[in-house]
């Protein structure tokens, strides 16, 4: 079949383990893009075996031991090097589902929008979970190449675009994957210390009026959103296949570790 016109773009490293299973999703797409951050292990050569093109993360994107610091700033190395006007950004442990793909030729002939939210779905075990605090988890993970969109903030990135969008012209109802390991379940927090490392290091020095009036409620809403969505999801839908209670405890953990964080900063000086 003809390759989608289009262009996918993927952060690696060390991704032997589920990088196939991304390529394999979108193998039918004409530009695929894959900014390595010095894989050791069979990486390259899958992404070779699928044809994609290889580019180095940036060392501006970096931290001194070679770990990435700034997921945006390698995001925007695949927005800088897509050949298409559309490119779809995939981690290399998620992959698109069939209607998404047909979703993404149907973009890349008739687009029009800078940017496209697509709802995550998420799978353990065999398994995808039907009740989760996060569905639908929008995110802006299409997004034009030739409007000056750029990728903003170190961890939890996102588009800026050039104008707002409307939500109803770019909301697509046809998911990405995102495949949990056990580890991810059984360890939520452990393996996000260093995300709340990080934003701590980003929101730096705070005011404690600043503290009180925006860090507290901004964390405050999220973790009672997810709280009553879990409950009430467990009471409506006894039978569906559920996000472990782990995770969204260590999502509510997440937050409760970020105001703790804050406030021994402002307590140290």
């Amino acid at each position: 079949m003809d390759k989608i016109p289009c262009s996918v773009g993927i952060l690696t490293f060390n991704s032997e383990v589920t990088l196939r299973r991304a390529l394999e999703s979108v193998k039918n797409v004409d530009d695929i893009i894959i900014c390595d951050g010095g894989s050791t292990d069979g990486t390259l050569a899958i992404a070779k075996e699928y044809g994609a093109h290889v580019i180095a993360q940036n060392d501006a994107c970096k931290n001194p031991d070679g770990s990435l610091r700034d997921f945006a700033c390698a995001k925007n190395q695949l927005i800088d090097e897509a050949k298409h006007p559309y490119l779809l950004i995939l981690d290399s442990d998620e992959a698109t589902s069939t209607e998404l793909l047909r979703e993404l030729a149907r973009i890349a002939k008739d687009g029009t929008e800078d940017g496209y939210r697509i709802p995550i779905r998420m799978w353990w075990q065999g398994q995808m979970i039907e009740h989760a605090a996060n569905y639908p988890g929008y995110q802006y993970r299409i997004v034009r190449t030739d409007r000056d969109v750029r990728m903003i903030k170190p961890v939890h990135e996102r588009p800026l675009f050039q104008k707002p969008l409307d939500k109803e012209k770019t909301t697509l109802s046809t998911p990405w994957y995102v495949y949990l390991e056990d580890d991810f379940v059984h360890n939520y927090m452990s393996r996000n210390r260093k995300y709340i490392k990080r934003e701590l290091e980003k929101i730096g020095e705070i005011s404690f009026s600043n503290f009180l009036f925006q860090v507290i409620p901004s964390n405050v809403r999220p973790m009672l959103g997810i709280f009553l969505r879990t409950v009430w999801y467990r009471l409506r839908y006894r039978n569906g296949v559920h996000m472990p209670l782990s995770v969204e405890w260590g999502r509510v953990r997440y937050h409760l570790a970020l105001i703790r964080g804050l406030r021994k900063q402002i307590c140290r000086r």
